[in-house]
């Protein structure tokens, strides 16, 4: 069982991260700049009281996940498309992560429902002692009913404080082995579909970065330390702090030396069009407290 103020801490980052995905929808429309959307909405996680968890990410068609603004982005919505958006948020460091595709121009309804229903379907059979191996075969059965395919490589996650995946993850097909859920432990579940081939692979560009260990010495990665923890973080966040020409070199020599962790854009292998639902949600004796909702 959790603790009564770890609790309190996931419920309210599930009540701030339920209010940005209400927001996203208000907001997410063609002609957008990507980067005033990302702006836009991690502001108001911190003046709902929580900060973000990691960059806001907004994927659009084929790219399924890890797309933020880098700085001076000039990508905006088209006029058809599905936007993704994957808004994390905590609060004393317990993390709440929550999704919404968002049909811009009225393309891939049903691909939408496919994500949606599955992430339903798999969130009625949480309890103590379930198999993640039959939660990965509904997710599947369900998109498969609906004549798309689920990512089969992208994967819902244990959360612990300041930790995004704490080393369990709940797959979106099914699986010969896997593990039992325990009551009192947080998971985020993600049900992806696709269009494609069902995998996603690294694209050559990274926006979005992480500090491994908190051990550092200079002035750099002190702040990053300091301020994100172990989470991730974007370079756009530190434009404020440290010179532009410098923050780009400065990332790229710390990834080079295996110091700061890049997380490509991942885009689906076919150049499928990808859907994606979310929710974060405590795992309890008879069924689940979903914190997102």
């Amino acid at each position: 069982m959790l603790e009564a103020n770890i609790l309190e801490s996931y419920r309210a980052a599930g009540d701030i991260a339920a209010k940005i995905r209400e927001e996203a929808g208000k907001i997410v429309k063609e002609g957008t700049p990507l980067i005033k959307i990302c702006d836009a909405l991690e502001k108001r996680i911190i003046k709902e009281g929580g900060k973000p968890a990691f960059p806001l990410n907004i994927s659009l068609n084929d790219v399924a996940a890890h797309y933020t603004s880098p700085p001076d982005d000039k990508t905006t919505i088209p006029p058809k498309a599905l936007v993704k958006v994957d808004i994390g948020v905590q609060v004393e460091g317990y993390i709440a992560d929550t999704a919404v595709t968002i049909s811009v121009g009225k393309v891939g309804m049903e691909l939408i429902k496919a994500s949606e229903l599955a992430l339903e379907n798999a969130l009625k059979t949480i309890k103590h002692g379930v198999k993640s191996s039959s939660i990965g075969e509904i997710i599947e059965k369900t998109i498969k009913e609906f004549g798309f395919k689920p990512i089969s490589n992208l994967t819902g996650h244990l959360l612990e404080k300041y930790n995004l995946h704490a080393g369990k993850s709940i797959p979106n097909v099914k699986t010969k082995i896997g593990f039992v859920l325990k009551e009192g432990e947080v998971y985020a579940m993600e049900p992806f579909a696709t269009t494609g081939e069902g995998i996603v692979e690294d694209s050559k560009y990274a926006y979005i970065y992480r500090l491994p260990s908190p051990k550092t010495s200079t002035q750099f990665l002190s702040y990053i330390a300091r301020e994100f923890k172990t989470l991730p973080f974007a370079a756009r966040w530190l434009i404020y702090k440290f010179p532009r020409n410098k923050i780009e070199e400065l990332i790229r020599k710390f990834v080079s030396a295996q110091i700061i962790q890049a997380y490509p854009v991942l885009v689906e292998r076919g150049k499928g069009t990808v859907s994606q639902a979310e929710h974060t949600f405590i795992v309890k004796r008879n069924g689940c407290e979903i914190i997102s909702a």
